[in-house]
């Protein structure tokens, strides 16, 4: 989905935060992780996606185990996907950032 595709203030954005290891390249880069994600704000639906990885394919590998998963409540399922299918150094900031996310939708729209 581009951008350009959201129409009006329908969907929101909503910022997940988290801390990566020392040594993982996205703290050299960035020094925070995070993942913005484009949500329904009746649903909780995640529309879009996008995180601070360095590599666009890995950006895509995770888009697309999130699109069409929720804001509204945390999605065990999703979890347990990441944990079995990304095998990055990553994976517990990838968790903690969703959560994060959750939280900051259900405090807005719940």
């Amino acid at each position: 989905m581009e951008v350009s595709d959201l129409s009006g203030d329908y969907p929101v954005c909503v910022i997940g935060n988290a801390r990566s290891a020392s040594d993982n390249p996205i703290t050299h880069t960035y020094s925070h992780f995070f993942i913005t994600f484009i949500a329904d704000p009746d649903t909780g639906e995640i529309l879009d996606m996008e995180a601070s990885f360095t590599l666009s394919l890995t950006n895509r590998f995770l888009r697309d185990l999130f699109l069409g998963r929720s804001l509204a409540a945390v999605d065990e399922g999703l979890l347990e996907a990441v944990r079995r299918r990304y095998l990055g150094s990553s994976q517990k900031a990838i968790a903690v950032a969703y959560k994060d996310a959750v939280k900051k939708f259900v405090a807005a729209f719940r």
